[in-house]
């Protein structure tokens, strides 16, 4: 209850924050017409402006093309394309995902998509190595799972689709791409995964037919496909749209209903928290296509390929210089030349070799380059997942508070790759155990008091390698105006480390590091609610029993004082007199200790026994 509160302020505030005058528009990649795109996506548009107060919201449908005109313009506030498109724009504009589609087969909810690659099932074609020197039918060569997803299943299989093969670009719609196929136009194809089974429903093709190539089986995905699965489409803001607009729209998208006519029109089962696209980079990037063009030619670089043939024919032309010289000089020059050939010889070593070193430093410092760049993207995008994740947990009203803080640090243990994890919570001077991860498990508190004490003292993170035992500690204390709260720990012994292979547990960045003081602030604010919360029960609880021995008759008494009545009015009502009505009164104050009628009538309502 109290975080649905929360949930409904944020929203009110959010959209008193963002409300002015105007209209937020919305580019939405026309694959196949505009019209199509318009009567698809125009009923989100009209839910988006139902839900968030003094705003209108409309569809612009574009091309690829135009997609890039209506940034530069400033004309659109936010995107919903297909995710190669979206890295594209995320690249060259800075776009930002702030939420995926759900899509929808039969009674399946599906957050991924794939692509198929088929052919006939007569073609003496059984591999996606037999398709070299073929051709391959396709909508359009910037379609994501309509072709790019094909291209780079089948460069795995070193098959150049652009060199190896014909390929046939028949556009949209996909159904095209299955026609030509069965009517012997193309050798195979390749369409979006969901097409082939969307036109076996309309009776349009018959699946037995066709011959899956390379299928794989994914469990939770129903739907024929032949490379890995990868997120669907985001619904993305640009850097110059608001921010509180953007958590208006992204809470307005997750609360959206697969039973809302904009669900319904848009063919899918609504949105949820944005998945990772870090995989449609990769492919984009192996592939070599926006945004991700092939590297320039540049000398290094020629230097480093062809560094081999450019020695032997410089040495070659040497040699041969040389052998002129000595055609052309007289027999009282020749020691003198041949010395001066090994002299010049030896200085040519000499500089190949200083070459070659520094060849070698460049490559291998562009190579811990690529290594920290990847490594900072996969802190970033584990950091990101931990949020999403902790984000998720505070808005489930499904969790009793207790369930909530099992869950927060069941969160934080594997987010820090840890083997135990203990929550203590600081009182009357000694620790309390509050929760342990993973669950039913007998950890004293605090797991290690000479570190506790330690950090504790510096008011900070502290982590212990363990370089003698081999045993980690991660040691989080939580201060809440300048007093100890809560105490956070983490444990993994050298045994676990080994069985999980976690060389790269713990606190492995500074941005891990802040991580984690969010997440103990967040434990910290849950056991505060909860000891509220018990405080409160116990003090209604204390006001209960000082009513617990009331007559009847005094109860009677009670409901009309709390009722405002006057003495003269609770005699005539109760048809007793006066003197026995103040005689009730007394009898109330003394039993519940109120030292007064107002303060009588104050516990009477807390407690609940009069309303």
């Amino acid at each position: 209850m109290f975080m649905r509160v929360l949930v409904v302020l944020f929203s009110l505030f959010a959209s008193v924050s963002i409300a002015k005058a105007g209209t937020i528009s919305i580019g939405v990649l026309a694959y196949d017409g505009k019209q199509q795109a318009v009567s698809r996506w125009q009923p989100t548009a009209d839910y988006l402006s139902q839900h968030i107060p003094g705003q209108k919201f409309k569809v612009v449908p574009l091309t690829h093309d135009e997609f890039e005109h209506s940034i530069n313009k400033s004309e659109l506030d936010f995107i919903l394309t297909n995710p190669g498109h979206y890295v594209r724009l995320e690249v060259a504009f800075g776009a930002t995902r702030i939420a995926t589609f759900k899509s929808r087969f039969h009674d399946k909810v599906l957050t991924q998509f794939s692509s198929v690659i088929f052919t006939r099932k007569d073609r003496n074609i059984d591999s996606l190595a037999a398709l070299e020197g073929r051709t391959l039918a396709a909508v359009s060569e910037g379609a994501f799972g309509g072709f790019q997803l094909a291209q780079n299943a089948l460069l795995a299989h070193n098959i150049n689709v652009r060199e190896d093969m014909d390929i046939l670009w028949l556009g949209f719609p996909h159904s095209d791409v299955v026609k030509a196929v069965l009517a012997g136009d193309a050798d195979a194809g390749t369409v979006r995964s969901g097409v082939l089974e969307k036109m076996a429903a309309q009776g349009s093709v018959d699946l037995s037919q066709l011959k899956i190539l390379a299928q794989k089986q994914n469990e939770g995905f129903p739907l024929l496909h032949s490379v890995d699965l990868y997120p669907e489409w985001p619904f993305a803001k640009l850097p110059d749209t608001d921010d509180a607009m953007a958590k208006n729209v992204a809470i307005s998208l997750f609360q959206m209903s697969q039973q809302d006519v904009a669900t319904l029109k848009s063919g899918g089962a609504g949105w949820t928290i944005p998945l990772d696209y870090t995989v449609v980079h990769s492919v984009l990037r192996r592939l070599q296509v926006e945004p991700y063009p092939p590297v320039a030619l540049t000398v290094s670089v020629f230097w480093y390929a062809y560094q081999s043939w450019i020695i032997a024919f410089g040495f070659l032309f040497l040699i041969a210089l040389m052998s002129l010289l000595r055609v052309s000089r007289t027999n009282r020059q020749f020691k003198s030349t041949q010395r001066s050939l090994h002299s010049h010889q030896a200085q040519l070593e000499e500089i190949v070799r200083q070459r070659t070193e520094e060849l070698r430093e460049l490559n291998q410092t562009l190579q811990e380059d690529v290594e920290s760049r990847i490594r900072s993207e996969q802190l970033l995008s584990e950091g990101c997942e931990t949020l999403q994740a902790l984000y998720s947990i505070s808005t489930r009203h499904d969790l009793d508070r207790e369930q909530r803080l099992q869950s927060i640090v069941d969160l934080a243990r594997h987010f820090l790759g840890a083997e135990h994890a203990v929550l203590s919570h600081y009182k009357n001077h000694q620790f309390e155990l509050c929760t342990v991860s993973p669950g039913n498990q007998n950890l004293p508190v605090p797991l290690n008091k000479p570190f506790a004490q330690e950090a504790v003292h510096d008011n900070q993170i502290h982590s212990h390698d363990g370089k003698v035992t081999g045993d980690k500690y991660i040691i989080c204390p939580v201060f809440v105006a300048g007093e100890l709260h809560c105490l956070l720990e983490f444990s993994t012994s050298r045994q676990f480390q080994v069985e999980n292979r976690q060389a790269q547990s713990g606190l492995t960045s500074e941005l891990s590091r802040q991580i984690l003081k969010l997440i103990s602030q967040w434990v910290s604010n849950e056991v505060v609610m909860a000891n509220r919360e018990k405080q409160a029960q116990d003090q209604n609880q204390e006001i209960v029993l000082r009513f617990a021995d009331i007559s009847p008759r005094e109860q009677e008494v009670l409901t009309l004082l709390v009722q405002s009545e006057s003495t003269k009015s609770m005699a005539r009502i109760l048809s007793i007199s006066t003197k026995t009505i103040e005689l009730h009164r007394a009898n109330l104050l003394r039993k519940t200790g109120a030292k007064s009628s107002i303060e009588l009538v104050k516990l009477a309502v807390l407690s609940g026994v009069s309303s």
